[in-house]
């Protein structure tokens, strides 16, 4: 299985979240896991630590990608479906930011699953399959 995790899981893991270790721990475990994040992600929490000066959290994030993630770059399919997605909830008035359209699209162009803890937002995406890990 697939699994793409979203920007404040991988923030949770730099903060040392013993739940969100055990949940990921599990995963890792798992014979048929694979697990991602996509280049939006990477982008938003690199930005934050460079911004922040937080050199420590920078080197756990270098490890923690190196030794369990791929970094998944958008492609030409994915921003097609980042611009219907944008399209559908603009039209329902429930549009939410252009990153987590990213992230949204990344993980149904990849055929995976997300991880998060802002399912008031990504859950409006429709076909999104998600897991909220609090």
């Amino acid at each position: 299985m697939k699994y793409l995790l979203d920007t404040n899981i991988i923030s949770y893991l730099l903060q040392k979240n013993s739940s969100i270790q055990s949940k990921l721990k599990a995963l890792i475990d798992e014979d048929d896991c694979e697990l991602y994040i996509s280049a939006v992600t990477y982008y938003e929490l690199k930005r934050g630590l460079i911004a922040s000066k937080a050199t420590t959290k920078l080197h756990a994030l270098q490890v923690i990608l190196h030794s369990y993630f791929e970094v998944v770059l958008m492609d030409f399919d994915m921003y097609e479906r980042s611009a219907q997605i944008y399209a559908d909830l603009k039209n329902t008035g429930k549009l939410i930011e252009d990153d987590d359209i990213f992230i949204g699209a990344t993980t149904i162009e990849n055929d995976a699953v997300l991880i998060t803890n802002n399912e008031q937002y990504l859950g409006r995406i429709k076909d999104l399959r998600y897991e909220v890990w609090a």
